[in-house]
């Protein structure tokens, strides 16, 4: 008996040790963070913070551009959130987006693609990682975005609703994007493709622009940003030439068709596209679309303001609206995921990202997680509650756990997950005006 009080005693004892091992060893990886230590400032008596606000810090500040700043909030709940915050009146910085490897195949860490735009003369003060997506698959993708992308006007990528993998839900919580015209305007809003390929009296929907072709979206059109093949399974593909690019929301151009391929995996031109088709909605158009087929090819946007957008990207669920939690969330988060069960993972702390804008500002948001002693991460409803005590007006949801990275003047800010910049698919910035 003594032997076994003594081996129970001896298994307490390691337990305990592991636990104070594993929370100092969190405490130190904060405390050894380079923006615990370097830049950083309180403010907290400086303005008026809601209860849930133990701590602001001010990061770099004696960096800051006009129209900028570099925050970090610790949040009571036991969070760190780091805040990229952008005057959207300042006339020396704006909104922008970049695509990872500059097309919708791979991926790419954003100091990667930060060192990409400074080379053609592009200064980023900020990003935060973006849209959801597929790390790799058995068809060759290395990564490939689900989400909404519209680059310099262009629009590069854009799906169906549908939802699959539970990213997309079909409602007007899911499947959010944010999108900014050329006059300033901040949009939030489903987007809808409404594509349309005309030829002589009949007309085939397009589905979507740059995804995965298969019975679930049948109708796809690849153009040159995808990358070099399709990567499609017997679909029937259709090369089309003579055809204006880039894609634009709001967009109409004739066509001629130059290549037909049965088998899918087309190579894309560089100045055409390829029309792929799902062979079950296929065999009613092989006989109507040969070789040497003319058409034309439409695309119209929707909600309308949304054709004249110059930068845009996706993410999936609605966090804020009008400066309330959204009523969808609020029953989310009460259910404790199950009103939405393909989306349970974010009724849990995770490392979270995320983008918000008022009427003065926009917000490049990471919250880091996972990570004991130092943030644990928030659950989708506690971050929309505590953006709604921030000030915030309307806030989406990014791509979240080991991905949420926000990298700011010249360094990633937040402190990852894994303890390593994760590869992304598309970066949200603030970057200053050439």
């Amino acid at each position: 008996m003594r032997e076994n009080r003594r081996d129970f005693t001896r298994l307490i004892t390691v337990c305990a040790l592991i636990l104070i091992f594993i929370l100092v060893i969190g405490a130190l990886r904060a405390r050894e963070h380079s923006f615990f230590r370097i830049g950083a400032s309180n403010s907290r008596n400086q303005e008026t913070f809601p209860d849930t606000v133990k701590r602001r810090d001010k990061l770099q500040s004696d960096r800051w551009p006009k129209g900028f700043r570099l925050l970090r909030y610790w949040w009571t709940g036991g969070a760190a959130v780091y805040i990229a915050e952008m005057d959207r009146t300042a006339s020396n910085i704006q909104f922008d987006v970049e695509l990872a490897n500059d097309q919708i195949l791979g991926r790419e860490t954003i100091t990667d693609a930060t060192r990409r735009l400074l080379q053609k003369e592009v200064l980023p003060l900020a990003g935060v990682n973006g849209s959801f997506g597929i790390r790799e698959d058995n068809r060759g993708r290395g990564g490939m975005m689900f989400n909404l992308h519209i680059q310099n006007g262009e629009l590069v990528s854009i799906s169906t609703p549908l939802d699959r993998w539970g990213y997309s839900p079909p409602s007007p919580w899911g499947e959010t994007s944010f999108g900014v015209t050329p006059d300033g305007e901040f949009l939030l809003d489903r987007v809808k493709l409404n594509g349309k390929l005309k030829i002589a009296n009949d007309t085939l929907p397009i589905d979507a622009v740059n995804q995965i072709c298969d019975s679930a979206c049948p109708t796809v059109i690849y153009t040159p940003r995808f990358g070099r093949r399709t990567l499609t399974r017997r679909c029937y593909e259709f090369t089309l030439r003579q055809i204006q690019l880039p894609l634009t929301g709001k967009y109409t151009s004739r066509f001629v068709v130059t290549n037909v391929n049965p088998r899918g995996n087309s190579v894309i031109p560089f100045d055409g596209v390829v029309l792929a088709i799902e062979p079950r909605v296929a065999r009613h158009w092989t006989d109507k679309i040969v070789k040497s087929t003319a058409g034309t090819l439409e695309i119209a946007l929707t909600p309308k303001k949304w054709q004249r957008v110059q930068q845009g990207l996706g993410g999936n669920l609605r966090l804020v609206r009008n400066g309330k939690v959204e009523p969808e969330l609020i029953v989310f988060g009460e259910s404790r995921g199950g009103s939405a069960y393909r989306h349970r993972n974010a009724a849990s702390r995770h490392p979270r990202s995320a983008l918000g804008f008022n009427d003065e500002k926009l917000f490049l948001i990471a919250v880091d997680g996972r990570q004991p002693g130092y943030s644990m991460g928030m659950t989708l409803y506690q971050m929309g509650t505590f953006f709604s005590e921030l000030g915030i007006k309307h806030a989406i949801n990014f791509d979240g756990g080991s991905s949420s990275t926000l990298w700011a003047l010249g360094r990633v800010a937040n402190s990852p997950a894994h303890g390593y910049e994760r590869r992304i698919f598309n970066v949200a910035m603030i970057r200053a005006k050439k």
